[in-house]
Formats: C-alpha cells, sequence, structure tokens
C-alpha cells in the first residue's frame, strides 16, 4: 500500500513537472514569437525609410522622362496629361511596393507671394483681394490673409485683421512672427486662427513654393477655385471653360476662350499674370513592406534646362 502512494506521489510530482515545463515551453514560445514580430516589424521599418529614398529617385527619374518626351516633341507645358501625373500604384521596388501621385505645386496660389509683393503696394492689395477671394470661395475666414500677410512681410506693421509678434509673445508658449517666407506647409499652424482643420482643407489650393514667391499659376493644373481667385471677373463656367480646353501649350492659346481673351490679356501684362507649364512638383509617396507602411511629400524642383530635379523640401511620415 505504501509502495502504491509512493507511485501515486512521484506520478503527479511527474504531472507537475510536466505541467511547468509546458508552461515555460509556452512562455519561451510566446515571448519569442513577439520577439520575432517586433524584430521583422524593426526589419520592415528600416526597409521602408530605406526605400523611401529610392521612391524620391523615382519621382525624379518620371519627371526628367518627361522633360525628354516633350523635348523630343518640341514642347514646352505641363498639364494631367502628361506622364508625371499619371498615378503610379503597387510599383514593386526593392522588398517593397511603392504608389505614388505627383502634383503640379504651380497649379496653386503661392502665400509666399504676399511676402514677395510687400514693396509694392498695388500689387500687394492684388494678390491680398486675390487670395481673400479664394478663401471667400473655400468658405474660409477671409480676414485670415491678413494674419498669413504679417507673418511673411519684413516689418511689425499689423494689418486690420492681422497679428503680429506682440499678440505671438501672448502665447503659451510665447514665440514671434517669422517675419519671413513660409518654407514649409506646417509652418501655417502657427499664425493666427490657422487650425489643423483650416490647413488641410487649404493644402489643395495654395503652396510656399517657389518659397522667393513670383513664380505664375499654371491653368494647365490649377482648380477652377484657384483660376477664379486670380481676378474678380473670372466666374465659375469661365473657369470651367478653361478647365475642359486643356491642355495649352503656350499661353495665347488661352485667347480661344472669347469669355476669358479680355481678362487673360490683362492677366499676362502684369506681373501677376499665368503660365501653362512649372518647374515645382510635389509627390506623395507611400512604400509598403510587408505590413508596414511609410509615407513622405517632397516638393522637388525641376531644372527648366537639363529636366534634373533636386529636393526642396521632405517630410516623412
Amino acid at each position: 500500500m505504501q509502495k502504491d502512494d509512493e507511485r501515486g506521489v512521484a506520478l503527479l510530482l511527474a504531472l507537475l513537472i510536466l505541467a511547468l515545463l509546458v508552461a515555460l515551453i509556452l512562455e519561451f514560445d510566446g515571448e519569442a514569437r513577439r520577439e520575432y514580430r517586433d524584430a521583422a516589424a524593426f526589419r520592415d521599418n528600416f526597409k521602408a525609410q530605406t526605400l523611401t529614398r529610392a521612391a524620391i529617385q523615382a519621382a525624379r527619374a518620371v519627371l526628367q522622362q518627361d522633360f525628354l518626351k516633350d523635348k523630343q516633341a518640341g514642347e514646352s507645358y505641363d498639364s494631367p496629361t502628361d506622364l508625371w501625373a499619371m498615378p503610379i500604384k503597387n510599383y514593386a521596388i526593392g522588398d517593397g511596393f511603392l504608389s505614388a501621385q505627383i502634383e503640379d505645386e504651380r497649379g496653386k496660389l503661392n502665400l509666399n507671394d504676399l511676402a514677395a509683393a510687400a514693396g509694392d503696394a498695388i500689387q500687394k492689395k492684388t494678390k491680398i483681394d486675390r487670395f481673400k477671394r479664394l478663401f471667400e470661395l473655400l468658405q474660409i475666414s477671409p480676414d485670415l490673409v491678413d494674419a498669413v500677410v504679417d507673418w511673411v512681410d519684413s516689418d511689425e506693421n499689423q494689418e486690420p485683421a492681422g497679428a503680429e509678434s506682440l499678440y505671438y509673445q501672448s502665447q503659451r508658449p510665447p514665440y514671434r512672427a517669422a517675419n519671413a517666407p513660409l518654407s514649409g506647409p506646417g509652418d501655417l499652424r502657427l499664425i493666427k486662427g490657422f487650425t489643423p482643420d483650416i490647413a488641410d482643407r487649404l493644402s489643395r489650393y495654395v503652396t510656399v513654393f517657389p518659397e522667393e514667391g513670383g513664380a505664375l499659376v499654371n491653368l494647365n493644373t490649377a482648380d477652377s477655385l484657384v483660376i477664379q481667385a486670380l481676378d474678380p471677373g473670372i466666374t465659375q463656367s469661365m473657369a470651367m471653360e478653361i478647365i475642359q480646353g486643356r491642355p495649352y501649350k503656350k499661353k495665347e492659346d488661352l485667347d480661344r476662350i472669347g469669355s476669358f481673351q479680355e481678362i487673360g490679356a490683362k492677366l499676362r501684362a502684369t506681373q501677376s499674370g499665368y503660365d501653362v507649364k512649372s518647374e515645382f512638383f510635389s509627390a506623395r509617396l507611400a512604400i509598403s513592406v510587408n505590413d508596414v507602411t511609410k509615407t513622405a511629400w517632397v516638393v522637388l524642383r525641376r531644372d527648366a534646362n537639363k529636366g534634373e530635379s533636386t529636393v526642396k523640401y521632405l517630410r516623412v511620415f
């Protein structure tokens, strides 16, 4: 009887040890799997970051190829029918896949024009009125334009609805008005009244490139609201006529839009006219490696003579 009891105790001990071993093995296996997943995620994240640089080179190559194609055809305009405007979807690149969309930054109004126009009262008013029309069309308070003017101009003289350093010094934390051109789209959120929602709504219609301002709006790529903002005489129907007549190979081609002819001639005679080509492009890039996706936004300046592009701004998310 005692031996049976001893065998029973030994069996219980063996089962207990076996249960402990199984628990340890399962815990080790779970920990090993977690570490493997973390290592795989780190690996894929690193690959995606590395491939982002390759994706930028791919965008530059597309712009270069489009330039060479236009040069061979003897053309000098940029429109949504061009090679660069075609979306890239799930293109195999290294161990990942690239999706990309290139846009023309000169199809937008440049906020830094408000700094470039500061020395000329008439030109300054023309630029301010242009932006206020755009803001009204977007149902955004046009008073915010005054705040942008104060941010980008070089003085501390406050516009009627604007804000200079005195206002920003009262914020927490305090800071000063830049009194210089916007260097990136994110700077807009530092300006009085510009919420993230407003900044996002404006992103399709405004740019800060080139930083020095002065570039003409490309009517081959501009949105209807941007076109309407160019001049108070441009109606919605006129803007739609312009869009339907694309692409235009030279500026004078827009004269065939009869309703626009007089306004177009007036705009071409000023420094704030329009164009049909561009040298500033932005690219939204998404690199996927297994379950990891990295996104980036890059602004490229394409040389008008060689077609080579340089990176002017880069943000990786």
